[in-house]
């Protein structure tokens, strides 16, 4: 046992991951599948971003069919997109490295 101890105590630390950086890593993660989720939940909109809906009636008197508009917020795809390149940018950022000083 005496050994291991000592055996541990003389090597150096291994310098691991910052945990800023998992830390973003997560974040970015965790945003992506967010973001990912809402645009599903809220109707997979394929185009862009819409404030209303087009919403099809029918006349009762004539039976003419027309288009009223319902508000209602679609994101589009350009927001997933948006998002995306977001959760990129915080993950990419975890891979920058300080120049070492010298002196």
């Amino acid at each position: 046992m005496s050994q291991t101890a000592s055996a541990t105590e003389s090597s150096p630390a291994s310098p691991g991951i910052a945990a800023w950086r998992i830390l973003f890593r997560m974040l970015a993660g965790f945003f992506a599948l967010f973001s990912f989720a809402f645009w599903a939940a809220a109707g997979w909109n394929k185009g862009w971003t819409k404030t209303q809906i087009p919403v099809k009636q029918l006349d009762e008197v004539t039976g003419i069919e027309f288009v009223t508009y319902k508000d209602h917020f679609a994101p589009g795809v350009e927001l997933f997109g948006l998002a995306l390149i977001f959760c990129l940018a915080l993950f990419a950022i975890t891979f920058i490295r300080r120049k070492p000083k010298q002196s």
